[in-house]
């Protein structure tokens, strides 16, 4: 039993010690505040999408010197070394034996002790035991059309790869700019909530007051304490739904889950930024990142089909060789004698027939123009609509939000007379409780009519391209 209490006690003691520390350590903690601006500063830095496509980038730019390479003079240097187990052995043509048989009979009357069988070849080997080769190779491309374009399509490719950033960067910006927004209507709508229970605790507490005095039910007490009840539990919701946006934009932002950030914009001065004036009628399509996309595509694929034509035109390369043999019977004897190679030389490639493979190829890149085209296009008419979409919805909207602000302050109205009722004796919790009502969905309308608006906004200067 003592034993049992003692681990107990020990429990609780490290649990107060954690629970201590994890305490300072939260206090201790920097909370980070953040404008809207300072924000999306913070995710171009941080943002994991957007780091990946500045790689993306960097990596088309290193490609280009990889390329590069390919018309840089290319230099080899080898050495090796051979060991004949056996050497090899040629079969030659036998043209000494007849005459040492014929100097033999002429000079000396000898004939052969074996019968000679003419033209009977004669193994004879070449080469030593050992041998080691040392050489220098350099090679240069003199002319080859496909590299040029090669190079000049790969420099294409980076600023593709920088139009591709930027996207990225524009997505951020508007991702994090929505869930900015989003954080402060769900603290506002939090603060509302907060107000509600407040005039409904006031009400609840003339109500209990009166229910005392016997001038109401006890029905009318009750359908206020389950009113109040159920504000507290929206209250709680609305408490989650601010932590968990808040989690959204830090995962936006690349920021750290366990950072507290305060965010230091107001909800008015956001939602009263002037893009009505805008212009959509323009035919100006070059600030859109993705026509600028569909352009650069375009080049790619032209520059593509011209590859193609080019490989009909020949390949010039030159080439110089320095080496050095030596050889030995044995392998002490490398070295002692060195013998010099050297080559220089040049080849010319000019493609001739292959089956028609390139004209097939060129075929398919003018189709793969063709359909870029078509996008570009298609991608005009989408832009269009897009923004006469953003501007109509902004237009509608803004008008929304003034109706949505007259619906709250009549709705505020009623509910001040109903509570005045009540508090009169003349009233009923039903009469409170449906003013009541009515005041949450004006709140609730006109705050998600303002994030509407600011949504539309943002959505307006996109489509534009700023």
């Amino acid at each position: 039993m003592l034993k049992q209490n003692m681990k107990s006690k020990i429990k609780i003691y490290l649990f107060l010690l954690f629970s201590s520390v994890w305490i300072l350590k939260a206090q201790n903690q920097e909370v980070k505040k953040y404008s809207l601006t300072e924000a999306i500063s913070f995710a171009k830095q941080n943002n994991v999408n957007f780091q990946n496509a500045k790689l993306d980038e960097l990596t088309s730019k290193k490609s280009v010197n990889e390329l590069l390479a390919n018309g840089l003079p290319q230099a080899n240097a080898d050495f090796s070394y051979n060991r004949n187990i056996d050497i090899p052995v040629t079969p030659f043509p036998d043209f000494i034996t007849p005459s040492i048989i014929g100097a033999n009979k002429a000079y000396f009357n000898l004939d052969p002790t074996r019968p000679y069988v003419p033209g009977a070849p004669i193994p004879v080997a070449f080469g030593q035991k050992n041998s080691a080769t040392a050489s220098l190779t350099i090679g240069q491309l003199l002319f080859d059309g496909t590299f040029f374009l090669g190079v000049k399509a790969a420099k294409e490719y980076v600023k593709l790869a920088t139009l591709t950033k930027r996207k990225s960067e524009i997505d951020v910006e508007t991702d994090i700019t929505k869930a900015y927004y989003l954080v402060l209507i769900n603290e506002e709508r939090l603060a509302q909530m907060y107000k509600s229970i407040s005039l409904m605790e006031k009400s609840l507490s003339d109500m209990r007051e009166i229910f005392k005095a016997g001038l109401s039910e006890k029905i009318d007490l009750d359908r206020l304490e389950l009113s109040h009840s159920n504000a507290k539990i929206q209250r709680d919701q609305l408490k989650d739904g601010v932590a968990i946006t808040y989690q959204l934009l830090k995962l936006n932002m690349g920021a750290m889950m366990t950072d507290s950030i305060i965010l230091t914009e107001k909800l008015s001065d956001l939602s009263n930024q002037v893009v009505a004036n805008y212009d959509i009628s323009t035919n100006d399509y070059s600030k859109r990142i993705e026509y600028q996309m569909a352009e650069q595509g375009l080049k790619l694929n032209q520059l593509d089909r011209k590859r193609y034509l080019t490989g009909y035109m020949p390949t010039i390369t030159a080439f110089a060789s320095m080496g050095r043999n030596t050889f030995g019977t044995n392998f002490s004897d490398l070295g002692n004698q060195w013998y010099p190679s050297t080559i220089i030389g040049g080849k010319v490639s000019l493609p001739i027939f292959d089956g028609f493979r390139k004209h097939a190829q060129t075929q398919k890149a003018s189709i793969a123009i063709r359909k870029t085209e078509n996008l570009k296009k298609n991608l005009q008419s989408a832009i269009d609509i897009e923004r006469y979409n953003a501007k109509t919805t902004y237009i509608r909207t803004k008008e929304q939000v003034l109706i949505q602000k007259q619906n709250i302050e009549l709705a505020e109205q009623i509910y001040k007379r109903a509570q005045l009722k009540l508090k009169e004796g003349v009233g009923s919790s039903t009469e409170l409780l449906l003013a009541e009502t009515d005041l949450k969905n004006a709140q609730t309308n006109y705050l998600s009519t303002l994030y509407d608006l600011m949504i539309a906004q943002t959505n307006v200067k996109k489509s534009i391209g700023y």
